[in-house]
């Protein structure tokens, strides 16, 4: 060995050792508070040391580890259980340039004994990695490698499918797609791929159902549909269930006035967006800032749409700024349900619960530079804003807050950047109580 490759291996080492820390069977999580966590040292040093050697040999010199952009893998190894023999498989990711000319290279380690070996590699020209998936989309107990390239000096991107057998990777699809996402539409026990194609110059969003076919023996498209023309971008698919206990995919995606979010299922062995106005080509119904997306709010296990609704503001601004609170709301496959309503404040990093029944008789106070908030009654009937029902504000950490406290004021909560107050409206028959107040009451953490 040169001392070249003797420089090489022990860069692969190091780094090595720093990614291979986070492993789990199912990936690394996006973020963690325990940041200590991550900075342990890999439990199988040894391990680590042999796979390093078998990425070198099998590479070569003067490649460079490819960390993928997104998804549930993040690390240019990725250790999982592939055939289905219950030894765990090793996929390395880097890339090589040669003549001038790019080439990403997935590679696919064994053990052997106690070394591991190269069984298999597949190259292509590209830019990076954009996301990896593993999953068993024939059935037959070996999961199929699905990994999106980023195709060098352009935006787009291709989502290719290898499989494992024979000691090849087979390609068996490479197609252009701007998201994808690995899920069981039809709940057949095996894998389907949702993919996504915008392409906002000539308006024409749509997404594909692709699927292993067993009489060709290979992946085929089983159906597309249409999503909202005026989609500019898009966020990672978000797989889970309807209300109804149906899988779905939930799409947030940004377009020109904010943002909305599609929801696609199977019906009949047919791709449905049922949330889309087929006469407009657009979906209005879960219309609103491109700040919130969906998410579980309320811990029910169904994940919830964020909608806006305005409401009348009690400060005249000479911007005519537009205020709303946000319903979230769960969906079946028919019908938006609002399952809680919340004023949401993201600039001080906190929202409030309104209780059942309040939401259509507050007006909202936002006073931006205060970081205040306050809730009012309203008389929709009469036009008219009366009583104060409730006031919150956020003190920067380590700020002065016995201003507030003289004026009644009494504290919520506080965190490492925040102490948070409320002062709540007379307590009278038809008010709230800071019991109430503090119910409802959430930090964004």
């Amino acid at each position: 060995m040169t001392k070249g490759d003797d420089r090489i291996k022990q860069k692969l080492q190091t780094a090595l050792a720093a990614v291979l820390c986070c492993f789990t069977l199912s990936g690394c999580a996006i973020f963690t508070k325990d940041t200590a966590e991550l900075l342990k040292p890999p439990a199988l040093t040894e391990e680590l040391s042999e796979i390093a050697d078998a990425i070198s040999q099998s590479a070569g010199e003067d490649y460079t580890l490819t960390y993928p952009a997104r998804g549930r893998f993040r690390t240019p190894v990725v250790q999982d259980d592939i055939d289905g023999d219950g030894v765990k498989e090793a996929l390395a990711f880097y890339s090589k340039t040669e003549a001038e000319e790019t080439t990403e290279y997935v590679d696919l380690f064994c053990a052997s004994g106690e070394k591991w070996q190269s069984a298999a590699r597949q190259g292509i020209v590209a830019g990076g990695v954009d996301q990896v998936d593993l999953s068993d989309l024939d059935g037959d107990g070996v999961k199929e490698i699905i990994v999106g390239w980023e195709i060098y000096g352009t935006s787009e991107m291709q989502l290719a499918v290898y499989t494992f057998s024979g000691n090849k990777l087979n390609e068996e699809m490479l197609e252009q797609y701007t998201r994808f996402a690995c899920c069981e539409l039809n709940e057949d026990a095996k894998g389907d791929i949702l993919l996504i194609r915008l392409n906002p110059a000539e308006e024409s969003n749509t997404a594909f159902w692709y699927a292993w076919d067993t009489e060709s023996k290979g992946i085929k498209e089983i159906s597309s549909c249409p999503l909202d023309a005026s989609v500019k971008s898009i966020n990672d698919p978000v797989v889970a269930t309807l209300s109804s206990g149906k899988t779905a995919v939930y799409l947030d995606e940004v377009k020109g006035v904010g943002a909305v979010t599609e929801v696609l299922f199977s019906e009949k062995n047919s791709l449905v967006n049922p949330l889309l106005n087929r006469e407009t080509g657009e979906t209005s119904s879960t219309l609103r800032s491109a700040t919130f997306s969906v998410q579980d709010i309320n811990a029910d296990g169904f994940v919830e749409i964020p909608v806006q609704k305005s409401v009348p503001s009690v400060l005249e601004s000479e911007t005519n700024e537009k205020l709303y609170l946000t319903d979230w709301c769960s969906f079946d496959g028919e019908t938006l349900t609002t399952q809680l309503t919340a004023m949401m404040n993201t600039l001080d990093e906190y929202y409030y619960i309104l209780p059942s029944g309040l939401a259509d008789q507050v007006a909202v106070l936002k006073d931006t530079d205060r970081h205040l908030r306050e809730l009012y009654r309203y008389d929709a009937a009469a036009g008219r804003i009366s009583d104060l029902l409730v006031s919150f504000v956020a003190v920067p950490a380590g700020g002065d807050t016995e201003e507030y406290l003289q004026k009644g004021y009494k504290k919520l909560s506080s965190d490492k950047v925040w102490t948070y107050l409320c002062k709540v409206g007379e307590e009278t028959e038809n008010g709230l109580s800071f019991g109430d107040i503090k119910a409802g009451f959430r930090t964004v953490a």
